[in-house]
C-alpha cells in the first residue's frame, strides 16, 4: 500500500511538526527570512497530511478493485468457456453423419449421392451471448490494468525519499499536486469502479440469454435476482447523485451528478 510519511528524513532542514502550530498569528513579528522558513514548514506539514490521505485512500480503493477484478475474470472465464463450443461446429456430429451415410450405404450396397451438409452458422443468441461475457471480460480487465497503473501513478507523486531545501521540495510538490489536478488523476481512478460495474452488468446480461433457452425456471430466476440488484444499485446511485447528504455516495453517482450538470447547463 502506498503510503507517503510524514517524518521524511531531510539532508538539510530537518523539524519536528511538533515544534509549532498553524495559528498565522505566530508568523508575526518574525523576521522575513524566519516568515519564509516557517511558512514553508506549515506548507509541508499539510502538504504531508492532504498526500497521505489522498495517496492512502486511493490505493485501498484500487487494492479492492484488484481483488474484485481478479475474482470476477475468473468468473467470467469458466462461463466463457461453456458458451464458446456454440460458435463452432461440432466435431461429433460431422463425425456421425458421416459414420450415417456410411452405413445406409454398406446395407444398400450402393452409394448414394447426397447434398453435400450446410455451413455451420451459429445461432443468433450464441453470438449475442458470446458478445456480452467477452465484453464483460475485456472491461473487467481494462480496470484491471487502469488499476495497476493508478498505483504507479500514486508512487510517482510519493514524497518519501526527497532531499533537499525545504522550500525547494515544496515547490516542486506543488508543480506535481498542480499537475495531478490539470490531467485529473483523481477523477480517473475513481471512475475506474464504473468500469467494473459496466462488467458485472454485461456480464448478467449475458448469462441470462444463456440460461433462458436452455432452462426458462433458472433463467427467470436469475433475471428475477439480477434485476432486483441491478435495480437497488441503480437507486442507490441516483440517491448518491441527487442529494449530497445521502451517505451512498460512489463514482457512480459523482458520475451522474456531472452528467446532469452538462445536460443542465445546456
Amino acid at each position: 500500500m502506498i503510503r507517503s510519511k510524514t517524518n521524511h528524513r531531510r539532508q538539510s532542514q530537518r523539524y519536528n511538526h511538533e515544534d509549532f502550530d498553524d495559528d498565522p498569528k505566530t508568523l508575526m513579528g518574525l523576521p522575513p527570512s524566519e516568515k519564509t522558513s516557517e511558512f514553508w514548514k506549515r506548507y509541508d506539514r499539510q502538504a504531508d497530511v492532504h498526500d497521505t490521505k489522498m495517496t492512502g485512500d486511493l490505493s485501498e480503493n484500487l487494492d479492492v478493485l484488484l481483488i474484485f477484478a481478479a475474482l470476477f475474470s475468473a468468473i467470467n472465464t469458466a462461463f466463457i468457456s461453456l458458451t464458446m463450443p456454440g460458435l463452432s461446429s461440432d466435431p461429433m456430429t460431422e463425425a456421425n453423419a458421416l459414420l450415417r451415410l456410411l452405413v445406409t450405404s454398406a446395407n444398400n450396397n450402393t452409394l448414394l449421392p447426397t447434398d453435400p451438409p450446410p455451413p455451420f452458422a451459429p445461432s443468433p443468441n450464441s453470438v449475442i451471448v458470446n458478445c456480452l461475457l467477452y465484453a464483460s471480460l475485456s472491461c473487467s480487465l481494462l480496470a484491471a490494468v487502469g488499476a495497476m497503473m493508478g498505483k504507479e501513478w500514486l508512487q510517482g507523486f510519493d514524497r518519501t525519499g526527497q532531499t533537499g531545501p525545504l522550500e525547494e521540495q515544496g515547490r516542486f510538490r506543488q508543480r506535481k499536486f498542480n499537475g495531478v489536478q490539470q490531467w485529473h488523476l483523481e477523477s480517473i481512478i475513481l471512475s475506474l469502479p464504473n468500469i467494473l460495474l459496466l462488467s458485472v452488468i454485461l456480464f448478467f446480461a449475458g448469462v441470462c440469454l444463456y440460461l433462458f433457452p436452455v432452462n426458462r425456471a433458472v433463467a427467470s430466476v436469475v433475471i428475477a435476482f439480477s434485476g432486483g440488484g441491478a435495480a437497488l444499485c441503480g437507486g442507490v446511485i441516483v440517491a448518491g447523485a441527487i442529494s449530497p447528504l445521502c451517505p451512498y455516495q460512489s463514482a457512480a453517482s459523482r458520475g451522474l451528478k456531472r452528467v446532469g450538470a452538462l445536460f443542465s447547463s445546456w
